[in-house]
């Protein structure tokens, strides 16, 4: 199909804001009966729920795979694939698809050569970082400097002020040691050069926005990846030859430049600069250690900087598979047509079965606890093991977190925050880091200024150590209720959070339908379920605990 670039203008971006406010006539459990579905022979699952309010449509693709499909040596690969879906295909995003792939292997050759170089030097104990130089840096060496440059050719700095700037853009000095790393890494900084001359940057995002889509994005966590946004109805099979062709066939362009530039920046900011985010990190890695929950999404660093094209590549063929599909499409949209164009655009998607995950997390017999010294603000979590979403009792931990510690009522704000002034936020949350998998129920608290995170821990125990005692009143567990069924209405508004809700309980439980009954679950938690399950989650020995405590830079 020829890629269309017309520009649908201002009027479908206003009908686009207008369907996120829009609600399905009739009552929630009407939609039941409005949910069509079927799935194609590669195992891709579609779920349809035609609603004619204004001439757009949302779909949700919920991928069954995120950082628990990992293992040691490509953790961090999952969101590296999410970025790499936004790259395009053999048709979007290139000037010549041919030379490109020629291009793109060499580029791969050459940093096979550089990885297989820093592993040397790592093994022989040698610093393995290498620094590019401006002209600026250039002009601070000495005219003896061993500098290598663009072209292969050692030489010393004197040399190399003759030639023209451009001709010495990949400059640095070196030493004799480590002359073999200086031309791997200079052979790789030109493949990539030469790959990206063929690159038509975001062609993608650009086809999508000029054509009317709105809300373009993706997400990874632990158990899954999600690509989204909103179309005008009229661009219905534009979108499923994009959707369609990049799920079936992507290609990796700028492999390298994503993960060693973005990639590493989100890695450095959330985690690396964030005292919360090393908190967190070192908290889910000591909570887990058998089962992947263990590592985070962002990944390990060294990891990030040793994935290739080809483990990108391996771990889609394995994981990016018809059965580990589900689309939601909500909106102007017909049935019968969402089903020829699905069989259409998507029949290409891999039919071969999804691995499943066989790790279980042991039994923990005695507490674990970590002491962060850093020079910011005390950051306090403990963590409890409980059961995944399937657990009999999953409706009771949501419960129990809602309770103590999620809103301005909550057991933990009253008392922390209002009652004693120790802390500046006190919350707790159940099924971190997700909940496909057994999973924990956490408390994090910030303590306020000159409290310790061992004072604020004191009075969460204590408020836990109560709960456990004497249960939980009716006007708490009513006001969990409500609560849950305001935001079960809130989640179904709009085409794009019904797809998104559609899509999830299909791609995880199994089942869309699961979203209509959630409700009945919460409605049938009583207190004597709060006091039974709080008594046998909050033992101190299945409990995880790190803070962080101030010390002087």
């Amino acid at each position: 199909m020829p890629v269309n670039r017309k520009t649908v203008g201002l009027t479908a971006a206003a009908l686009l804001m207008l369907a996120g406010t829009v609600l399905a006539a009739g009552s929630y459990e009407d939609l039941q009966g409005q949910v069509k579905e079927f799935t194609l022979d590669n195992g891709v699952h579609f779920i349809v729920l035609e609603r004619h309010d204004v001439p757009v449509f949302s779909f949700d693709i919920y991928m069954d795979v995120g950082s628990a499909q990992e293992v040691t040596g490509i953790t961090g690969l999952a969101h590296i694939l999410e970025h790499m879906a936004f790259k395009g295909t053999s048709e979007v995003g290139t000037e010549d698809i041919k030379k490109e792939l020629k291009a793109m292997a060499a580029e791969d050759a050459t940093f096979l050569t550089l990885k297989n170089e820093r592993n040397r030097m790592l093994r022989l104990g040698q610093d393995i970082s290498v620094t590019f130089l401006g002209e600026d840096a250039l002009a601070e060496l000495g005219d003896d400097a061993r500098v290598m440059i663009v072209n292969g050719e050692v030489s010393n700095l004197g040399a190399a002020r003759a030639l023209d700037w451009e001709q010495k853009q990949y400059v640095t000095s070196f030493d004799d040691e480590d002359r073999v790393l200086v031309i791997a890494s200079h052979s790789f900084e030109m493949a990539k050069d030469t790959a990206r001359e063929f690159v038509v940057s975001n062609e993608f995002g650009q086809i999508v926005e000029n054509n009317g889509g709105r809300g373009m994005n993706a997400g990874t966590w632990t158990d899954e990846t999600n690509y989204f946004y909103s179309m005008p109805s009229n661009r219905v099979e534009l979108w499923a030859y994009l959707e369609g062709t990049r799920m079936a066939n992507p290609i990796f362009r700028e492999f390298y430049t994503e993960k060693d530039g973005p990639v590493t920046e989100e890695r450095r900011m959330r985690t690396e600069n964030s005292p919360v985010g090393k908190l967190i990190e070192e908290f889910q890695n000591l909570a887990f250690k058998a089962h992947p929950y263990h590592h985070s999404t962002i990944g390990w660093m060294s990891d990030i900087n040793s994935i290739t094209r080809q483990d990108c590549q391996d771990f889609y063929d394995t994981h990016y598979v018809g059965e580990n599909m589900t689309v939601a499409v909500v909106g102007d949209v017909d049935f019968a047509q969402i089903k020829k164009l699905a069989t259409k655009y998507f029949a290409g998607i891999s039919g071969s079965p999804a691995p499943r995950l066989d790790t279980y997390e042991p039994e923990q017999n005695g507490e674990k606890r970590m002491v962060i010294q850093d020079d910011a603000q005390p950051f306090y979590i403990a963590g409890f093991h409980i059961g995944n979403y399937a657990h009999p009792d999953a409706a009771v931990y949501s419960a129990i977190a809602d309770i103590l510690g999620q809103g301005r009522t909550s057991r933990l704000n009253k008392r922390l925050v209002k009652q004693d002034n120790i802390a500046v936020q006190a919350v707790s949350f159940a099924g971190f880091p997700s909940d496909k998998y057994p999973t924990q129920l956490a408390v994090l608290g910030i303590p306020a200024k000159d409290v310790t995170a061992l004072e604020i821990e004191a009075a969460i125990f204590e408020e836990i150590e109560k709960l456990k005692a004497d249960g939980v009143t009716e006007e708490e567990l009513a006001g969990v209720k409500r609560r849950a069924r305001a935001g079960y209405v809130r989640g179904l508004q709009g085409n794009q959070g019904l797809a998104r809700q559609l899509a999830f309980y299909q791609g995880r439980n199994g089942d869309w339908r699961d979203m209509f009954s959630q409700l009945d679950a919460i409605e049938s938690v009583t207190v004597d379920d709060v006091k039974r399950v709080a008594a046998e989650i909050f033992e101190p020995n299945h409990r995880t605990v790190v803070y962080i405590e101030t010390v002087e830079d």
